[in-house]
């Protein structure tokens, strides 16, 4: 068989990429077995190569977040081997790699370290002409910013992003991504304590995610939306909206029952509703150990000492200190805030000023990442 020219190949390359994308699974897993049977026979081409094990690992990426698996994403052979091959790459290839990479920091919680990769990439996005490529780098960077409560900066990247997925509205394969927007907009709504403007864009990502019979994304908004009433004070609308998640989200296993059972156990425990609060204490700890959480199970732990044990300050200040990371820090901000509260309605005064003190400390150590990023 004659070889095949590595530009044909790289084409296809691309193709697959877009699919990808577009989170078409069926078709990139097509286009996927072909460019492996090709790549066989193509002529010897160094970089065409490279683009095609970074794809590789772009298409497990791609995989996991439409179907997430309980296993923790391990970085893949084929990223591996780009990295340790010592090749010098090409600009678009060498955006490409830390694109993919600071992708996959994020989906291990590295937050700071993906930073730094788009941070890299960002540098050599004058290589890519295509304006949908440009709205996704634009959209990992606003997520990114979004979880390390950078909210101009979030807000400033989510709207290069979706103005550019608005315009193409029309072509329904880009509306995850039209969602996905809209979410972190809310997200850093919420942030700015502006939830009467989330709320809006969290009821356009459930309308649209309904338009589309996406179960994941639904849940995703329902979940949103729950969590953006609980922060105005309406609870009863709050649980209903988290009960739909249930519902929803059981039958295609969703990965937000964790976070829901997380939150229905801490309303109910909070308000003192003890047996409603243990059952959901319960689901969330077996849903946890599941999926092989360690912040989930840490984030109940805090709640099991603090409502169902003694809450003794020493065992709640130990279990805090598991969130001692840029993916912690939130969740301890907002524990701490809950055990003041809770010490503070019991009488436990002296404990109640060392939660406020663990609050501000949480909040000054979110601050402090904006010093750790090394480019």
């Amino acid at each position: 068989m004659a070889s095949i020219p590595s530009p044909v190949v790289a084409i296809k390359i691309n193709e697959w990429y877009k699919q990808i994308k577009r989170f078409n699974v069926k078709e990139a897993q097509k286009l996927r077995e072909e460019v492996r049977k090709e790549i066989d026979v193509m002529e010897e081409d160094e970089q065409a190569v490279l683009y095609f094990q970074l794809m590789e690992f772009r298409h497990q990426l791609m995989t996991d977040y439409v179907q997430p698996s309980k296993e923790p994403l391990e970085k893949l052979d084929y990223l591996k081997a780009v990295e340790g091959q010592g090749k010098k790459m090409s600009a678009i290839l060498e955006y490409y790699f830390n694109f993919f990479q600071g992708m996959y920091e994020f989906k291990k919680g590295e937050f700071i370290r993906a930073i730094v990769f788009y941070k890299r990439a960002e540098k050599r996005l004058e290589q890519v002409g295509d304006e949908l490529e440009r709205a996704e780098f634009y959209y990992k960077l606003s997520e990114v910013f979004y979880h390390m409560k950078q909210t101009h900066v979030s807000m400033y990247y989510v709207g290069l992003s979706y103005d550019t997925y608005k315009a193409h509205k029309s072509n329904s394969l880009y509306m995850i991504r039209e969602i996905n927007c809209l979410t972190v907009m809310a997200g850093n709504f919420i942030d700015f304590e502006c939830r009467e403007k989330a709320l809006p864009h969290l009821l356009s990502a459930l309308e649209k995610s309904k338009a589309m019979s996406n179960k994941p994304m639904i849940v995703k908004s329902l979940f949103n939306i729950g969590c953006c009433y609980k922060g105005v004070g309406d609870f009863n609308r709050a649980l209903a909206y988290f009960n739909q998640v249930i519902l929803e989200g059981e039958p295609i296993n969703a990965t937000e029952l964790l976070l829901v059972y997380y939150e229905l156990s801490l309303f109910h425990l909070s308000q003192k509703e003890f047996i409603e609060g243990e059952r959901f204490f319960k689901r969330g700890w077996e849903e946890a150990k599941n999926r092989k959480n360690d912040l989930f199970l840490s984030l109940l732990m805090v709640l099991e000492i603090l409502f169902l044990k003694t809450a003794n300050l020493s065992e709640v200040m130990s279990s805090l200190e598991k969130l001692e990371n840029e993916r912690g820090y939130p969740y301890m901000e907002d524990l701490a805030l809950e055990a003041a509260r809770y010490y503070n309605e019991n009488g436990r005064m002296d404990e109640s000023v060392k939660m406020y003190e663990k609050v501000m400390y949480a909040r000054k150590q979110i601050q402090r990442g904006d010093c750790s990023y090394e480019f």
